[in-house]
């Protein structure tokens, strides 16, 4: 059976102190004049929602980023079929999202993936068409998160954060969006489920998605989630679209299977960003996994709850603390952990060096931990950008063709190489290069490997255009490219 293994060298999610944030930055509570639309037995009408919603809504154009289209930029862990879409971008760079104004003054909530890396950002406000240049305040990549800021000179319509905890599967629910880039679009359905894993590895330990069936396409990312209430309850985040891909004949749309951040894990990470511009993490120090019937009958536990430790990290909270292998945690500060999972969230609410009580079960009986909960690096949240290979002088990050790729565009290994990602404003921007483009020629060298490319870049001429033999899938052609 397969096994999910979650990273808990965070522990903490953020670090919560009530104390902390004297004024909050968003507004809770249900919009003026708006009631909940459903009554018991009568047919749901939206009508007065999406007139009430709509104004706090907002339309980002994005310049230079990665944006919604780019696959590598979503939140890191997510399985083939779940970014929101994949279009290969051309130059210049651009895409469109959304988000929603959290405080009169021009918060605005967006994900992360829409804006990271960006070099303009363009907010336009969906009751009066006005456009605004933005400003990042801060983002957090592990939970896809960013909050923007704009000066409009005058206070603004708000969105009001709901509760996500108390949302049951059933419920009805509205999604407001920019899809298609058609502008405002207003769709609806229920909440299918809570507490979705989409990962199901260390690097999505947060993933606590309300998965829901109003339809949510391209565009919508970072986009609002609301109950019939009238109050956001999450965040539009992705959505799972198998076949996606042009080669498997997929369209890449939605399917009825989308997933929000829960407004309550939102609240928590916009005031640190506010405050701060990052989000400060807690570190407990143990690897954990769920527990399935082959491990409770092999390991001789009472019952499939808890979190399994299978590892505990060199000199963190939880050796000091004495944990070991094979330790199941039955209870974070007497919250039972039903689910593996709940974990990364329960020590998401303990303050940065507090004790914390944790109930174990080891060897047949219960005992009592009480680890210090230390604070993760942020060079451990940034490792996944800082590993990434540089672009070349040209902009560009290409590889070795593998068998298969060679194979579905029906040529060798050694017939060039493929590019793996296009700097934005590069020189291969400017050249229409595009991710998965098979480079063959760079001016008379034949590029067999990566290592020949490289050579043939470094004794290229420079300010004067240079031939590129290309290959895409509909044919090969020539190209010019600058260098710089």
């Amino acid at each position: 059976m397969k096994k999910s293994i979650v990273v808990v060298l965070l522990g903490a999610l953020l670090q919560f102190n009530a104390t902390v944030w004297a004024e909050s930055l968003f507004s809770e509570g249900a919009p003026a004049g708006v009631s909940d639309v459903i009554n018991k037995g009568a047919y749901p009408d939206f009508t007065m929602l999406a007139k009430a919603l709509s104004p706090a809504v907002v339309n980002i154009a994005v310049e230079g980023g990665a944006g919604e289209e780019a696959e590598e930029e979503l939140p890191k862990g997510l399985p083939p079929g779940f970014p929101f879409f994949k279009k290969e971008p051309e130059a210049p760079t651009s895409s469109l999202g959304s988000g929603f104004i959290v405080r009169a003054d021009g918060f605005i909530v967006t994900n992360n993936h829409v804006v990271r890396d960006a070099k303009k950002i363009i907010v336009r406000l969906l009751d009066d068409r006005t456009e605004y240049e933005a400003k990042v305040i801060g983002i957090d990549q592990l939970t896809d998160l960013a909050l923007l800021k704009i000066e409009a000179g005058k206070p603004l319509a708000v969105a009001y954060l709901g509760d996500s905890d108390a949302v049951e599967v059933g419920e009805w629910v509205l999604a407001i969006g920019n899809q298609f880039q058609l502008g405002q679009t207003v769709t609806a359905g229920i909440v299918s489920a809570k507490s979705r894993r989409v990962g199901g590895g260390p690097s999505r330990p947060y993933d606590q998605f309300i998965q829901t069936d109003a339809p949510i396409n391209p565009g919508s990312s970072g986009g609002p989630l609301f109950s019939t209430k009238g109050q956001v309850i999450g965040i539009n985040t992705a959505i799972f679209s198998p076949g996606r891909m042009p080669q498997m004949g997929g369209s890449g749309f939605n399917i009825g299977i989308g997933f929000a951040i829960p407004i309550n894990l939102v609240k928590t990470i916009i005031n640190q960003l506010k405050e701060t511009g990052k989000v400060t993490r807690g570190l407990l120090g143990v690897l954990i996994q769920e527990i399935d019937p082959d491990l409770q009958k092999a390991l001789k536990l009472p019952s499939l709850d808890g979190a399994l430790v299978s590892e505990v990290k060199k000199d963190s909270p939880a050796e000091r603390a004495g944990f070991k292998r094979r330790d199941v945690i039955l209870s974070y500060n007497g919250h039972p952990i039903k689910d593996h999972s709940e974990l990364p969230l329960q020590v998401a609410n303990t303050k940065i060096g507090s004790d914390a009580t944790i109930e174990v079960w080891r060897d047949g009986k219960k005992l009592t931990l009480t680890p210090r909960v230390g604070e993760m690096k942020a060079e451990a949240e940034s490792k996944d950008k800082s590993d990434k290979p540089k672009a070349d002088e040209l902009g560009l990050v290409v590889k070795d063709l593998s068998e298969e790729q060679a194979k579905a565009l029906g040529i060798t290994r050694d017939s060039g190489v493929i590019v793996e990602s296009v700097e934005p404003g590069s020189a291969a921007d400017e050249a229409r290069l595009m991710r998965g483009d098979v480079i063959q020629e760079l001016g008379e060298i034949l590029i067999t490997k990566s290592q020949s490319f490289e050579d043939a870049v470094k004794n290229m001429a420079r300010k004067a255009p240079v031939s590129l033999l290309v290959k895409r899938k509909d044919g090969s052609f020539y190209l010019t490219i600058t260098a710089k």
